[in-house]
Formats: C-alpha cells, structure tokens, sequence
C-alpha cells in the first residue's frame, strides 16, 4: 500500500439488534497483508471512531492494521449487551446461543477486516479500555476458540473473578460454565493506570459486590490478577496473565494505548500466520 487509508464500512451481525456493525479501520501505508492486525474496543461512551483516531499512530508504530467496531447504543443496548456480552435473555433467566453473544461480533469484525484487506493472520492483538476492559477479559473468559494471541483489559470498572461471586462479578449463581484451565492459561494482560484511584467516579460501578474487588479501578485490577493466580496456584495451573502498571496514566486510552502497543509488539514472536 503507497498510503495510508482510515475510514469506516459496515458488515452483517447477527448479535446486533440492527444486523449490521460499522467498522472502523486504519491501516497504514507500510502494513503488509501478512502484518499484524490490532482490534482496539471502546468505553462507555460507545465512540468507535474516537478510538480509532486515538490508536492511529500505534498502529503506524506497530505496523498493524486496526480495527475498532463500534458496539453502538442501538444495536447493543444497555451495559448486558456490551461489558457483559450479551449473553443472556433480557429475563435473565436463560442464555442465548453462543453465536449470538456480543463476543461474537469481534470475531466477526475480524474476519471482514481480513477480507476487506486481504490479511493472512489467522489471529489478532485485542484490547479494549473501561467497558471495553471489561468486555475483553470476558471474552477471554466465555470465548476460549477467540482468535486473538494476546489481549489486553485496560482499567476495567468491575471483573468476572474466578471466585464463587454471583455471576457477573464472579460464577457463581446464574454464571455459564467454562475452562478454566484454559482461560487461566490464555495470554491476558491487565493494564492499569496508577493514577486510576477515583473511587466516585460518576460511572464506577458501586454495587456491593463491585465494591468487595476494591474501591477504585486500580485495585480492582489487582484483585482480579491475584484472584486468577491463586486459582491458578492452588490447583497447579498454567497461567498466562499479566499485570502493568501505567505511572503517568489515570483513566485515559490516549495514555495507556501507546503501552499497549508496546506490550504487543513485545509478544509479537509469538504470532502465528496462514499462507
């Protein structure tokens, strides 16, 4: 490619409620269809675009090809059918076929991408901030065929631990059954902003069983990493997570997102490729 090119294009997805998923995308000018491929998932606020503009020039950086698909209010309303996945009937009271989980929909976004590009990877760098966080380590949870060879949670509000909490702060009550040696085992890497410490943050999540991981994102992150190794401790599990500390960094994707580059150009050795 002699130049840059950044816009967006839509694709069919069954888990929103509208069948289609915008996707935006950036790939710079030096990226090759056997490069790397970097799906960046937005907070709250559900800005795509904004994310994309944030991890333009990582993704030049890494050489990457990156894709952000935007988990809009409409087509996946309400924190159940983002951060939580969109597991389960709006009743809660029954899970939704697989296939129909949110999770989903970045396995989708990924194979467009590869088609749209021509990309060869089988396989993706995956991180996501805030709400995103929290949607990225429970697809690392409930997903295990994921496709991604390292993903990154970056300053999550609340967390799936692997505790007996009800379900969705641990599995307990109502939580979906899962491999756990195998999601203890995948390369997670939890990125946390020491300046993440605003323990009233207007959407901080401050039910009881929130508040039991810690008062504040910082410690929560923590907590989720000691719960997983302890887990992984006590039964002789192989485990694969990390955690990194951002000094400079409160809760900002624009800081921590040049991190994040370079934690997964770090691992990048590890990338496995198709013909």
């Amino acid at each position: 490619m002699s130049e840059a090119e950044t816009g967006v294009f839509d694709f069919a997805e069954p888990a929103s409620e509208t069948g289609r998923m915008s996707l935006y995308f950036h790939c710079p000018a030096d990226w090759q269809n056997d490069g790397p491929i970097l799906i960046a998932l937005h907070g709250y606020k559900r800005n795509a675009e904004d994310y994309r503009n944030d991890w333009k020039a990582v993704a030049d950086h890494c050489k990457a090809l990156l894709l952000a698909p935007a988990f809009d209010e409409i087509g996946f309303p309400g924190p159940r059918a983002y951060e939580v996945g969109g597991m389960r009937t709006p009743d809660r009271k029954s899970y939704l076929p697989r296939d129909m989980w949110s999770y989903q929909a970045v396995e989708r976004a990924f194979d467009a991408g590869r088609k749209s590009f021509g990309a060869k990877r089988n396989n993706y760098w995956l991180y996501g901030h805030s709400a995103g966080g929290q949607f990225v380590h429970r697809l690392a949870l409930f997903l295990p065929e994921a496709r991604f060879s390292h993903a990154i949670a970056a300053n999550a509000g609340a967390y799936t631990a692997p505790d007996g909490a009800r379900f969705p702060y641990g599995l307990g009550h109502g939580a979906p059954e899962i491999d756990m040696d195998r999601f203890l085992a995948r390369p997670l890497t939890m990125l946390l902003g020491q300046k993440d410490r605003n323990a009233t943050a207007k959407v901080l999540l401050k039910s009881p069983e929130a508040t039991l991981q810690g008062p504040h994102r910082l410690a929560r992150g923590r907590f989720f990493y000691q719960s997983g190794k302890a887990v992984a401790d006590a039964a002789g599990l192989s485990f694969g997570w990390r955690i990194v500390e951002a000094p400079h960094a409160g809760h900002s994707n624009r800081l921590l997102a040049p991190v994040a580059g370079q934690l997964f150009l770090a691992g990048s050795d590890q990338i496995t490729q198709t013909d």
